[in-house]
């Protein structure tokens, strides 16, 4: 799956007249037929150019439906994501594990906020495979295991890497190349690397005693990362099965995170700041006042953004300017969402929230 520096590379395509196509189709496990998929792009497409007309170009529309299909039968259960700019010279497909919001967009650059709940439904996460004589640790990102980490037990740590060291490799490798180690170091390594920084969702696999005997060892920072456990034979493992294994896990553990801020944002706790509702949500994102975002997955809410203030709004005159630099945009959930993420605030899709958009505030 993309990663988020891909995300940011595809969000900096810009054109100015709103042509840039984003076409997302979930693919059925048992699809009915290619027939069928496309009579559903083509009603996706035809309600955006109802929204943004006069902006699509034929050509795109020919190029996102090419890629539809050409990729739908090798990807059954996943939604596509497909970017279309003939201007710019961008044809981008992401393949989204799931399914996720359909919809077609037409705006100045690619709409991804179903690639962004995509990436916060399937997080980057560690996995820890052990038993009684050995530990290994590796990172996951999207498809792919990126390093494999390894502590040979005859060596000295790299503090650089918190006490691991790091070595390639593929999916084929197995787990029990990697060299021995005992739970109290395994633990205290986690413990380094929580304290450095390192945030990401841990997933632990192996026999069932194993995973006993090394969940009480783990200290407080590096258990509210902990997403879950897999059993597992680690003499047979290899990555690839780890991944796979871990997958749900991870999924499970961000479904009930994302549960759980919904109940407490919309609680309305007192001492607690919040904001509900689309205008309320406005208005703390125009002000800078929101510390965490969650959206709605469904909706798409056209509105203007204001090239002089900056303010985003429903209507054409909602700002100081009263409309004067005022442009439509199809999507202000999206605009939203990216500047929350450029101030480096947290946002969240969640797929149990009742209203379109709620927030805490600072």
């Amino acid at each position: 799956m993309i990663t988020y520096a891909e995300v940011e590379k595809l969000r900096s395509s810009w054109v100015a007249d709103q042509s840039v196509l984003s076409l997302y189709v979930y693919v059925p496990p048992a699809s009915a037929g290619l027939g069928e998929l496309q009579v559903r792009a083509a009603d996706l497409i035809e309600a955006a150019t109802e929204l943004t007309p006069d902006a699509l170009h034929r050509e795109d529309e020919v190029a996102a439906r090419r890629a539809l299909g050409q990729l739908a039968g090798e990807r059954p259960g996943y939604t596509l994501g497909i970017f279309v700019s003939e201007q710019l010279g961008l044809l981008d497909v992401v393949q989204l594990p799931g399914r996720f919001a359909e919809r077609a967009v037409l705006a100045t650059r690619p709409h991804l906020r179903p690639v962004l709940a995509a990436l916060e439904r399937y997080p980057d996460h560690r996995i820890v495979v052990i038993d009684d004589r050995h530990a290994w640790l590796f990172t996951v990102a999207g498809d792919r295991i990126e390093v494999v980490t390894r502590v040979p037990a005859e060596a000295a740590p790299i503090a650089a890497f918190g006490g691991w060291y790091l070595e390639p490799s593929d999916d084929r490798q197995r787990v029990t190349e990697l060299a021995p180690h005992r739970y109290e170091d395994a633990a205290a390594i986690l413990d380094r690397q929580a304290r450095h920084g390192n945030s990401q969702p841990l997933v632990v696999g192996g026999h069932a005693d194993g995973v006993r005997h090394l969940l009480p060892l783990l200290p407080r920072a590096v258990m509210t990362e902990y997403a879950g456990s897999f059993a597992a034979d680690p003499r047979t493992m290899t990555l690839a099965r780890a991944r796979e294994l871990a997958a749900p896990v991870t999924s499970h553990w961000a479904e009930q995170r994302e549960w759980q801020l919904v109940q407490a944002v919309t609680a309305r706790r007192p001492g607690k700041p919040t904001a509900i509702g689309l205008e309320e949500c406005l208005a703390a994102v125009n002000g800078g006042s929101a510390d965490l975002l969650l959206t709605a997955d469904e909706p798409i809410v056209p509105g203007f953004h204001c090239e002089r203030c900056a303010v985003l709004s429903v209507s054409s005159d909602g700002c100081c300017d009263w409309g004067a630099a005022s442009w439509p945009v199809p999507d202000l959930l999206e605009e939203m969402v990216w500047r929350m993420l450029h101030a480096g605030r947290q946002v969240v899709s969640a797929r149990t929230l009742q209203c379109t958009a709620a927030a805490w505030l600072q």
